[in-house]
């Protein structure tokens, strides 16, 4: 009889720690639970604007744009799209096109809207220039400056700081351009690198581009004082991120141009570089992401410098 005695008393006990797991919302069932994001995000994959609302899928929606490698939010309830000959901006909650300017040239690989109206291009070949250049657009959608960056190759992302100051990445190198667009520093680092901001602390986070999977964090000495890697992923390259106020970090994991692709599009990272959500999808190839958490949609920012 006493083995018995002792199996109910055992039972007993495992059958109320489970109901107390069960109950305590602090319990790491609750805490080791995935985040759900609503995001949105460029593929170049299938060349689509895709939003996705994890907790809310029936406000998912997706719209063809063709070519495309950045978007910024702008104004109320609007994002902005650099295209293959120009650039676009949608109606955030549908995907409506509302305004479409071309006629650029070349090869668009990113865009950014001031807060005075003023719209950049960058990328090749662009306004009747040769290599890797910008355009400046003023409000009224005009061409009002043209830059070329000699001993730069492949001129991706561009992202503005908070003194007035441009960061922009090309292979093999960032740099920071002032308000006139000339060079005034300019950081090594090995890569087809994709894009860079400044960190509140100073330092510069950047990600590899097509052909490597880490984001590095760089002091203004140019230093590496801290890098996550994507070893955890079997294929794909970090490009566009989006910093979370919690110090996380989402990237986009770019699988390569066309819609031959079905793995990992999107990843996420806590501070200590532990990997706590990924996001797939078929066909899809996800080149730069803004993650919309907490944003209202007739509540955006005037202009997001991400």
């Amino acid at each position: 009889m006493q083995p018995t005695s002792r199996r109910s008393f055992l039972g007993r006990v495992i059958a109320t720690s489970i109901m107390t797991l069960s109950a305590n919302p602090n319990s790491n069932a609750t805490a080791d639970a995935p985040p759900q994001h609503r995001f949105l995000a460029v593929d170049d994959g299938t060349h689509r604007l895709v939003h996705v609302d994890e907790k809310d899928p029936a406000r998912n929606w997706s719209v063809a744009t063709g070519y495309v490698m950045d978007l910024q939010l702008i104004g109320q309830n609007r994002v902005l799209l650099s295209v293959d000959d120009g650039f676009r901006e949608y109606y955030l909650a549908s995907g409506n096109l509302l305004k479409l300017v071309k006629g650029v040239g070349g090869k668009c690989y990113s865009v950014h809207r001031s807060n005075a109206g003023v719209t950049v291009l960058t990328g090749d070949d662009l306004g009747g220039q040769k290599g890797a250049c910008l355009v400046v657009y003023d409000r009224t959608d005009t061409i009002v400056e043209r830059k070329v960056f000699g001993g730069a190759t492949m001129l991706r992302h561009l992202r503005p700081t908070s003194t007035g100051t441009y960061l922009m990445t090309a292979v093999g190198q960032v740099v920071e351009v002032d308000p006139r667009w000339n060079i005034i520093q300019r950081w090594k680092v090995a890569g087809n690198l994709f894009k860079a901001i400044r960190l509140a602390n100073g330092n510069i986070l950047l990600s590899s581009g097509p052909g490597a999977r880490f984001l590095k964090e760089l002091n203004p000495q140019g230093e590496v004082v801290r890098e996550i890697r994507g070893d955890q992923l079997a294929e794909g390259s970090f490009t566009g991120f989006h910093l979370q106020p919690n110090g996380n970090v989402v990237v986009a994991n770019w699988l390569g141009h066309g819609p031959d692709h079905d793995g990992t599009v999107l990843v996420e990272y806590d501070r200590k570089g532990k990997l706590v959500w990924r996001y797939g999808r078929l066909h899809a190839s996800f080149v730069e992401v803004i993650v919309l958490d907490g944003i209202p949609g007739q509540a955006l920012p005037a202009c997001s410098e991400q």
